[in-house]
């Protein structure tokens, strides 16, 4: 899962559910561990499921979710722009640092 510094936005919040429903998930157990309400639960699974980047099984009689190649995808694709922007923010960070330094005259 994905760290809260700050409010999840709404591509972060399908990513988690997707991260979570790799190897099958109950809809129960994704709304505590992603910390979501009911409510939030029902709205994204259907987008997610609209979207063909989930898909429903039955197992023993549980509804299970699972990622499908495509959320694969779309999770794959999150990961790497996370990652770019995490690499971007300390880029930044050096610059920013250069740029307080004093100035000595000579």
């Amino acid at each position: 899962m994905s760290e809260r510094k700050n409010n999840r936005g709404k591509i972060e919040i399908m990513s988690d559910i997707l991260n979570l429903s790799t190897s099958g998930i109950k809809k129960t157990h994704i709304m505590y561990r992603a910390n979501l309400s009911y409510e939030q639960i029902l709205f994204y699974l259907n987008e997610l499921l609209a979207k063909g980047l989930i898909r429903q099984d039955v197992t023993d009689g549980s509804l299970i979710y699972r990622t499908t190649e495509k959320g694969r995808e779309f999770l794959g694709c999150y990961l790497h722009m996370a990652r770019l922007l995490s690499e971007a923010e300390g880029e930044y960070e050096v610059e920013e640092s250069d740029t307080t330094a004093p100035l000595i005259s000579a």
